[in-house]
């Protein structure tokens, strides 16, 4: 969440994280303790695949939109390429490329992990599914 639609959905919140900055260890702001929404306002940040806007609230960037990348390796490999920055819940960023450094964003919208299913599943095996996983993110 923020970016699915959970219309038709049951859910549980299992996280709320904050954001990191995933940039090239070269990057002028790599070798800040924090960033700011406004300091990555000019920088070139990927579009996901099937996410309008860069999936980032918060972030309009100024130029336009930088590569399409579908997963995280694509991802990786753009920030590492030079040719985007990249801005992900903190337990997303893992693990993490020896050559990039994660920063984090201190205004940026926190992010939540959410386990969803359909409204009208009252099967007993999904129950348990959802219960184990709350637990086993509260523990």
């Amino acid at each position: 969440m923020p970016f699915d639609d959970l219309t038709g959905l049951d859910h549980e919140t299992l996280m709320v994280e904050g954001r990191v900055a995933i940039l090239p260890r070269d990057h002028r702001l790599a070798g800040r303790s924090e960033v700011t929404l406004a300091d990555l306002a000019h920088e070139t940040l990927p579009r996901w695949k099937g996410v309008r806007g860069n999936g980032v609230p918060g972030i309009e960037p100024v130029a336009g939109f930088g590569p399409e990348v579908a997963d995280g390796a694509e991802l990786t490999h753009m920030v590492l390429l030079g040719r985007a920055i990249a801005v992900l819940p903190r337990s997303l960023a893992r693990p993490q490329h020896p050559a990039l450094v994660h920063v984090p964003v201190a205004d940026a919208p926190r992010s939540a992990l959410v386990l969803a299913w359909g409204q009208e599943d009252r099967r007993r095996l999904v129950a348990h599914f959802v219960a184990s996983a709350v637990e086993a993110a509260q523990g």
